[in-house]
């Protein structure tokens, strides 16, 4: 296969070794994939989805439908091939030498029968090959579609059939060939209907169908593919509309994540950084580890986000923001850098990577802003973005272009604040008799990031329980920002003085400020402690963005789940089957999301009303805004109950019952749901579906009521007639 990256995609030899890093931990942070006991499983593993050929795609269909016992049916695979490549006749073996030939591993045929073996719609070219010693070989280009027959045997019981294959193939054009694979194709339900006589022969089922039959069959399927809309995310079709449009969503999406809580404990570590960098080289420029620490962001952005959607999947980077054992890490380093600004210890570089810079006095500086662009990818990932989410996918789909140059633009304009932040520190430092002003702002860093690193504990520990079982809960993290905020606010009104302080502390406008806006904020958020947060913007905005997900249980004191705007999970049962768990466990905001896709789909189909899906994360942070400021709005609740609301977690699946494998393994099922249904992986993100499964709108991120409202409204009326629900308000 061809690999189309560039090394003017790394703009620094430091940006290039953070990225090995974090893509090594992507690498070994992928879920194993498990199977239930029993299931059919094809004779080899699926082949690495990064080896799988783009130049051709696979569509498998079943003809009819619906059968009843003793009919027969035909499953087909419609094969569309890229200009210049052909793929190779079919063999139950390989040959001896040369290319792979076309193989069909029917694993799962759900107990129905197989009648004859593959046919081909057309007859093969044969032709000479040079690069396979001018053998003749059979191949087909352009499209070609591939039958077997099945029978459904007496007695087979009425309901839905799930038929799989694996498609074993090698593609070649006239100067290269792919790498041989084996890759399972999309399941293929039957309807089984009631009734049915007995099987009948070969002979009764008639005539097996020409090859221009089955040819006019296979067309037919792929008009009908054809005739389906490709769904696209909104930054795609920004792309499809032209590169201006492209870069204005970008830069616009990396404005909008400035705002979000997911990037806002970086900036008192940016700031804490470079005041300690200012101190540290005596007032000379930290100009360079400012444009240093940009591009590192960009680069470690833009090159690992292309990067680990292309080999592992477009949920990598979401997958690696939640490892338990990585945050965990960064929790330990703040905590260690917070302990370090307040004196305790002075943390200092090996010697062998010191004597390996050539850098001189920035040696630890140059180290360091790759530590902080890496942690700053990392904490912006624990909830994606629109734009970011849409790049992901495309990415991922083998495009390269618009992904590179649209998360380049994104972090560009991410980037830019923190550069500014980062030069401010340096400047500073050069004002006169600046030593006690920048002591106070060390000891204040440390403690904002001891903070920060509760946040972190809290992701590490909710990869091993759910919300309302953590340890480290919003009532604990919140209790350590009160009593934090408190000892600043003191500490700045010069109440007591720490070993580095001047023997005599000045009280100037500037530590009065601070200080009194410290102890403000202490007193802000101490009444949620006891069951009354404040009823603030600031509170729903920004702290109960940065809180854990349990922060809901705040505004009881930790009351019952199933108190309105809770927003935590509540179980009926306790099942520790993953299907029977999530078909009773149920969420709560503004009216009752189940937690069940299929389940959803049947309820949707026997109430004829459209399916509204959630797709959220226990660790999004945007997502609790919605739950928050959102759904639970009576406007919104009104309008929800015309829909089958249903929210399926990416991250971690909060159900107690479950063990961290089984709720991870079901969040990564939803992830790809939401792959496939809306091409992103954005959390919080809004698909409606229509009762039969059909897509009729699709929204992401944090909305005003306003904009979600109107979401809703466009799904309802790209619904025909006969589905509209007379029916209004929540559901019970």
């Amino acid at each position: 296969m061809r690999l189309l990256f560039s090394r003017r995609l790394l703009p620094l030899g430091g940006t290039l070794m953070v990225s090995a890093l974090l893509v090594g931990l992507i690498a070994m942070s992928q879920p194993r994939s498990v199977r239930a006991d029993g299931e059919a499983k094809p004779a080899k593993k699926d082949s690495k989805p990064f080896f799988k050929p783009k130049g051709v795609t696979m569509t498998p269909s079943v003809t009819p439908r619906e059968a009843k016992a003793g009919d027969t049916v035909t499953y087909q695979i419609d094969t569309k091939l890229a200009p210049g490549w052909h793929i190779y006749k079919y063999a139950k073996q390989d040959p001896d030498s040369g290319p792979r030939a076309t193989k069909f591993d029917f694993f799962d045929t759900a107990g129905l029968k197989i009648v004859g073996d593959w046919t081909a719609s057309k007859d093969p070219i044969l032709k000479q090959e040079p690069a396979f010693d001018n053998q003749v070989l059979s191949f087909y280009e352009d499209e070609v579609a591939w039958t077997i027959k099945l029978q459904v045997p007496p007695g087979t019981k009425p309901g839905k059939k799930v038929l799989r294959v694996q498609a074993g193939y090698q593609i070649c054009d006239p100067q290269t060939c792919s790498t041989p694979g084996q890759w399972t194709l999309p399941d293929v339900e039957l309807t089984v209907l009631p009734g049915g006589a007995e099987a009948t022969t070969g002979a009764e089922a008639g005539p097996a169908p020409t090859d221009t039959a089955v040819a006019q069959a296979a067309g037919a399927a792929s008009a009908a593919v054809a005739a389906k809309p490709e769904v696209l995310s909104e930054v795609a079709q920004k792309a499809r509309q032209g590169i201006v449009p492209f870069l204005l969503a970008s830069a616009l999406g990396g404005l909008l994540a400035l705002v979000m809580p997911c990037v806002w404990p970086m900036v008192p570590i940016t700031v804490n950084f470079f005041v300690k960098q200012g101190h540290s080289q005596k007032g000379k420029s930290t100009v360079g580890l400012a444009v240093t620490y940009c591009l590192a962001i960009i680069g470690v952005f833009t090159t690992v986000g292309v990067l680990c959607a292309f080999f592992f999947s477009a949920s990598s980077l979401q997958r690696l923001a939640n490892n338990p054992w990585l945050n965990f890490a960064v929790a330990g380093l703040f905590i260690a850098f917070g302990l370090s600004l307040l004196g305790l210890f002075e943390i200092s570089l090996p010697n062998f990577l010191l004597n390996a810079s050539a850098h001189g006095e920035n040696r630890g500086g140059l180290i360091g802003v790759m530590f902080m662009a890496l942690t700053l990818t990392i904490t912006s990932f624990t909830c994606t973005f629109p734009v970011v989410g849409g790049l992901l996918v495309m990415a991922a789909g083998g495009e390269f272009f618009y992904p590179i140059v649209g998360l380049a633009t994104f972090s560009a304009v991410l980037a830019l604040p923190f550069f500014l932040l980062a030069l401010a520190p340096g400047l500073l430092s050069k004002m006169p008799k600046s030593g006690d002003w920048m002591n106070a702002v060390k000891v204040i860093g440390g403690l904002v990031e001891i903070g920060a690193a509760f946040k972190f504990l809290n992701t590490a520990e909710l990869a091993f329980s759910t919300p309302e079982n953590a340890w480290i809960d919003a009532q604990v993290v919140l209790s350590v920002w009160v009593v934090l905020a408190a000892v600043c606010g003191i500490y700045l009104l010069g109440l007591f003085r720490t070993d580095h302080d001047h023997e005599e502390v000045k009280v100037g406008p500037g530590r009065l400020v601070l200080g009194s806006s410290f102890l403000a904020f202490a007193l802000f958020l101490a009444p949620a402690l006891f069951g009354r947060p404040p009823q603030s913007l600031v509170w729903d905005r920004l702290i109960v963005g940065l809180l854990p997900p349990d922060a809901g249980e705040l505004e009881g004191g930790g009351s019952a789940p199933r108190e309105p705007g809770a927003g935590r999970v509540i179980v009926k049962g306790d099942a520790t089957d993953p299907k029977s768990a999530v078909e009773q466990a149920e969420t709560f905001h503004g009216v009752t999301w189940g937690m069940s896709y299929e389940a959803a789909l049947r309820r949707a189909k026997a109430e004829k009303k459209p399916i509204l899906i959630d797709f959220t994360g226990v660790n999004c942070a945007n997502c609790r805004l919605m739950e928050k400021r959102v759904l639970p709005r009576p406007e919104v609740v009104k309008r929800l109950g015309e829909f089958v609301t249903v929210q399926l977690y990416t991250d971690f699946v909060p159900i107690a019952s479950l063990s961290s494998d089984q709720r991870q393994e079901l969040a990564e099922k939803n992830i790809e749901l939401e792959s496939q249904l809306a091409k992103d992986t954005t959390q919080p993100f809004y698909v409606a579906l229509s009762p039969d499964g059909e897509l009729l709108n699709t929204i992401g991120g944090y909305r005003e009521p306003s904009v979600f409202l109107g979401f809703l409204d466009k799904a309802l009326g790209k619904l025909p007639k006969g589905d509209k629900v007379a029916q209004t308000g929540p559901t019970e």
